[in-house]
């Protein structure tokens, strides 16, 4: 028994363990398929289907007969009687309270098409409310790219800044010597400190506001993102296709649904046609001339024309093109707004590449300065501050070079965001 709890602790405590590893390598999509799992609003799409489910099976529910059950007792000042007096003959004359208990059921025949129209409208309603949903997604995946780029910069900015503090250290052990040599002041040791002190300090930023960007990534997918997680750098490519946002497909199938709409008005203007039974036990019975209470049953066939609806169903559908134009201005305004939002991403693609093109000249330059200004360190023609200087010159090129590359991959991203890729 002991060893069985042993086992099963230990079972338990392997599952623990399993659960609270982090991933082990994402891709920026693999990020937003999770994220989009793991969004809490996107359990409504469950909700929505099965509501649309009870909605169709209620309106299908129209075309099961349909049973009412009616009492009714009335007093009235007049009642049928015959118009003349036959001698030697009593004619009853009826009482002027009268009451009706009766059951009636009706079974539809012919509708024109209402319940048919009924279902494929909460059908549409369904699609655009899932539709609806998914456009809300879009701004979690620019939140996702957002992190998961940021975490990208951080790494590489944490990276070059230990290249900096070794080429300071380098020139810390000259300087060193040189003391030693009497060929230098401590001074100088302790300006090259101050600034390794000052980019180790950047780092620890660094390391702090990547550490809050895998929380966050983390609390999006719903895993353990962390450093030991292989964020894999996008593909520098980018889609030239048309606009594919949800949002355009959205407003196609709200335009739809009024066109489904207008054809069930169509139908409230055509006759019906059903089948009726009525059973019941009254004073009078079906014998208008009986005072007795007496059972009774009557059927046959009701045809129902709504003439009314004549008058409004006009308008209505005016309405309803009224609302289709609206709808068709919207989307246009849409497609506008969002072709000038790509052209302007397009803009901050060509200039980031441009950028790029010329950081590696900038650095080779640089690279080359900082190696001339150890060299001069070290023959005392020039002072810690100038090396200092030239290293963070050198260090603000890589780090431009850096941040116009993540730049570009999330101007990339966003390019496909807004296209709806």
């Amino acid at each position: 028994m002991k060893r069985t709890s042993t086992l099963t602790f230990l079972l338990l405590l392997f599952g623990i363990a399993v659960q609270a590893q982090s991933l082990g390598s994402l891709t920026l999509r693999e990020s937003y398929n999770m994220a989009r799992s793991n969004y809490p609003l996107i359990r409504q799409q469950g909700l929505i289907q099965s509501a649309s489910d009870f909605n169709v099976e209620n309106i299908l529910k129209g075309n099961l007969p349909q049973v009412n059950l009616n009492a009714q007792a009335s007093y009235q000042t007049e009642v049928t009687r015959l118009p003349i007096e036959v001698p030697g003959m009593d004619v009853p004359v009826l009482d002027k309270d009268q009451y009706q208990v009766y059951a009636e059921i009706n079974q539809k025949l012919f509708d024109g098409g209402k319940t048919e129209k009924k279902v494929k409208i909460q059908e549409a309603q369904q699609d655009i409310e899932e539709g609806q949903l998914e456009v809300q997604l879009y701004d979690i995946y620019k939140r996702v790219s957002q992190l998961y780029f940021g975490i990208l910069l951080a790494k590489e900015q944490i990276l070059q800044n230990d290249l900096q503090e070794k080429d300071i250290q380098l020139a810390m052990d000259r300087v060193q010597t040189r003391i030693q040599n009497g060929a230098a002041i401590e001074s100088d040791l302790f300006t090259l400190k101050a600034s390794q002190l000052s980019i180790h300090q950047r780092t620890t930023e660094l390391i702090s506001l990547k550490k809050a960007y895998y929380q966050m990534l983390s609390i999006f997918v719903g895993k353990d993102v962390d450093e030991e997680t292989m964020l894999t750098r996008p593909q520098e490519t980018m889609d030239i296709g048309g606009i594919n946002r949800l949002e355009v497909g959205l407003f196609d199938k709200q335009m739809s649904l009024l066109d489904l709409q207008s054809s069930l008005l169509n139908t409230k203007i055509t006759p019906s046609l059903s089948l009726f039974g009525r059973a019941g036990y009254g004073k009078p019975g079906l014998n208008m001339l009986s005072n007795e209470f007496d059972s009774y049953f009557l059927g046959g066939a009701r045809l129902q024309w709504p003439l009314f609806n004549l008058y409004t169903n006009k308008k209505e559908k005016e309405i309803n093109k009224i609302e289709k134009e609206k709808l068709q201005t919207q989307k246009e305004t849409f497609l506008f707004n969002t072709k000038m939002e790509l052209t302007q991403q397009h803009t901050e693609i060509d200039k980031f590449r441009k950028l790029l093109e010329m950081d590696d000249s900038i650095i080779e330059s640089y690279v080359k300065v900082k190696d001339a200004s150890l060299f001069k360190l070290d023959n005392g023609t020039i002072d810690v501050n100038d090396y200092i200087r030239d290293v963070n010159q050198e260090s603000r090129a890589i780090q431009n070079k850096l941040l116009h590359e993540i730049q570009l991959l999330m101007k990339l991203e966003e390019l496909k965001i807004t296209q709806g890729i």
